[in-house]
C-alpha cells in the first residue's frame, strides 16, 4: 500500500525558503504597510519644502511651496530655504518629478507623494541596507540562519526600522553607513579591490551629505585603507567618488547662502520675524555645553526616558561584541576601531552641542546612523551562541521589536502627550484606534 504525501508543516515551509528570501519578503511586506503617508513634523515638512520646490519651481526657495509653515527654515537675502542637508530631498524630487507631471502633487496632510517620496528612498535604503548587512555577515562565517536573525535585529529590532518609516536623513544615512561598509570589507577581503572600493566610498560619502556629522566614517575609513598596502593601492578609486557625492553636495548648499558652511550652523539665518527660535537655545552646532550640562545631559540621553541604549536594547549585546573584538584584537579589530572612534566622536559632538535631546523623537534620532555599524559587533555572540544564548536572544530580541513597532507608529513622538516617547506613542494609537471606531460607527449609523 502506497503512503499518501507527508504534509509539511507551515514552519518546515518556511525553512525550506532561503534565509535570504524570507528576509526580503518580510522586509517589502513591512516597506509596503508601515511608510507613513504623511510629514509628522516641521523637520520632514522642511525637506518636502525643497522637494515640491526643486521640481514645481526649480529652485531651492521654498517661500512659494505648501510647506512654508515649517519652523525648520532659514532666511538668506529675503527669501526662506529649508535648513537641512539638501541631498535627501534632491532625491526626494526624482521620485516626485513623475508623479507631478502625471498630476499627482504634494500638499498639506496625507498624500500619495509623501508616501512614494519616502517608500521610494529611506524605506528602500533600508531594505537594501539591510540585505547589505546581512552579505556583511557572511565574512565573519556566521552560517545563513544566524546571518538572518541578527539582520531582522537590525532591520525590525531597532530604531533603524522606526525611523524607515517617514522622510528623514537619519535612516537614510544608517543606510548608506550599512552598504558602504559592506562594500568595504568586500574590498579587504576578496580579490578584487578597485570595484567594490569605489561602491564603498559612493555610499560612506553619501551618508556624510544626507548626515553630515556621519562624514566622520568617510574619513575614518580614509585612514583604514591608507594603512592596509593592498586596499591603499586602490586609494584612488576611494577618492574619486566624491566628486559625485561631495562637491554636488556643497555645490548645492554654496548656490543657497555663498559658502560651503552647512545652513543649520549659522545662527544669524534663525533670526527673522516670528521666528521660533529667536529666544530658543535648543539649535543644533550653535552652542557647547558646559561640563556639569554635559555629564546630566548624556546619562539621561542614553538611560534617561528617550535613553538610546534602553530604546535600543540588542545594543548592550553588539557593545560589548565591539568590545571583545578591539580586547582581543580579533579578525576585525580595525574595523572595531575604526566604529569605535566615530561613533565616539558622533556621539560627542551631539552632546556637547545640543541639548534638547533631538526635539519631539522618538530617542535620539541623531545616533540612528550608527545601528548598522554598531550590529555588525552581534558576531561574536553568535559565534559562541549555545541553545541557553539563543532563547535569551529570542526574548531581548522580542522586546526589541515591540519598542521598534511603537516607535513605528509615530517617529516625531507628541511630548505634549508624555515626555516618554514610548508612552506618547502609545497614547497616540489609543487616540487613532478611539477616533477610528467613531468613524466606523457613525459610517453605520448613516446606513
Amino acid at each position: 500500500m502506497r503512503n499518501g504525501p507527508t504534509k509539511m508543516s507551515l514552519g518546515a515551509a518556511v525553512r525550506n525558503i532561503p534565509a535570504l528570501n524570507r528576509l526580503v519578503y518580510l522586509l517589502t511586506i513591512l516597506a509596503l504597510t508601515t511608510t507613513h503617508a504623511a510629514p509628522g513634523s516641521w523637520n520632514d515638512a522642511s525637506r518636502l519644502a525643497t522637494v515640491q520646490s526643486l521640481v514645481e519651481f526649480h529652485s531651492f526657495v521654498i517661500d512659494k511651496t505648501a510647506f512654508i509653515d515649517t519652523g525648520d527654515k532659514v532666511y538668506i537675502d529675503g527669501h526662506f530655504y529649508s535648513d537641512k542637508p539638501p541631498v535627501p530631498s534632491v532625491l526626494g524630487a526624482v521620485v516626485y518629478l513623475p508623479l507631478y507631471d502625471a498630476g499627482i502633487a504634494l500638499h498639506l496632510g496625507r498624500s500619495l507623494p509623501y508616501y512614494f517620496i519616502t517608500l521610494l528612498t529611506v524605506k528602500l535604503f533600508w531594505l537594501l541596507g539591510t540585505v547589505a548587512f546581512f552579505f556583511l555577515l557572511k565574512f565573519t562565517g556566521l552560517d545563513s540562519e544566524k546571518r538572518l536573525l541578527a539582520s531582522c535585529a537590525l532591520g525590525i529590532g531597532s530604531l533603524y526600522f522606526s525611523w524607515s518609516t517617514t522622510f528623514n536623513n537619519h535612516a537614510l544615512a544608517a543606510a548608506f553607513l550599512s552598504i558602504g561598509f559592506y562594500f568595504l570589507i568586500k574590498a579587504r577581503f576578496e580579490a578584487k579591490t578597485a570595484l567594490p572600493l569605489s561602491i564603498a566610498a559612493l555610499f560612506l560619502s553619501l551618508a556624510g551629505t544626507a548626515d553630515v556629522p556621519t562624514g566622520i566614517f568617510y574619513v575614518l575609513f580614509l585612514l583604514y585603507v591608507w594603512r592596509d598596502a593592498r586596499l591603499r593601492r586602490g586609494l584612488v578609486f576611494y577618492v574619486l567618488p566624491l566628486f559625485v557625492t561631495v562637491v554636488p553636495a556643497l555645490a548645492c548648499t554654496y548656490s543657497i547662502h555663498h559658502s560651503i558652511l552647512p545652513v543649520q550652523i549659522v545662527g544669524s539665518y534663525f533670526q527673522y520675524p516670528g521666528s521660533p527660535w529667536t529666544q530658543s537655545s535648543a539649535l543644533s552646532g550653535i552652542r557647547a555645553n558646559d561640563a556639569k550640562s554635559f555629564l546630566t545631559y548624556a546619562v539621561s540621553a542614553l538611560i534617561g526616558p528617550k535613553g538610546f541604549l534602553l530604546y535600543n536594547p540588542i545594543l548592550w549585546i553588539a557593545l560589548w561584541g565591539l568590545y571583545r573584538t578591539i580586547r582581543r584584537r580579533d579578525r576585525f579589530y580595525y574595523e572595531a576601531i575604526v566604529v569605535a572612534a566615530g561613533s565616539s566622536v558622533l556621539v560627542l559632538y551631539y552632546l556637547v552641542f545640543t541639548n534638547d535631546y533631538s526635539g519631539w523623537s522618538y530617542s535620539i534620532r541623531w545616533f540612528v546612523p550608527l545601528l548598522p555599524l554598531l550590529f555588525f559587533f552581534l558576531y561574536p555572540y553568535f559565534q559562541t551562541c549555545d541553545q541557553r544564548r539563543g532563547r535569551q536572544f529570542c526574548a531581548l530580541f522580542a522586546v526589541a521589536v515591540t519598542i521598534a513597532l511603537v516607535g513605528a507608529v509615530d517617529p516625531w513622538s507628541h511630548a505634549d502627550l508624555s515626555e516618554v516617547p514610548f508612552i506618547a506613542n502609545i497614547k497616540e494609537l489609543r487616540l487613532a484606534c478611539a477616533h477610528a471606531c467613531r468613524l466606523l460607527e457613525h459610517s453605520r449609523s448613516l446606513n
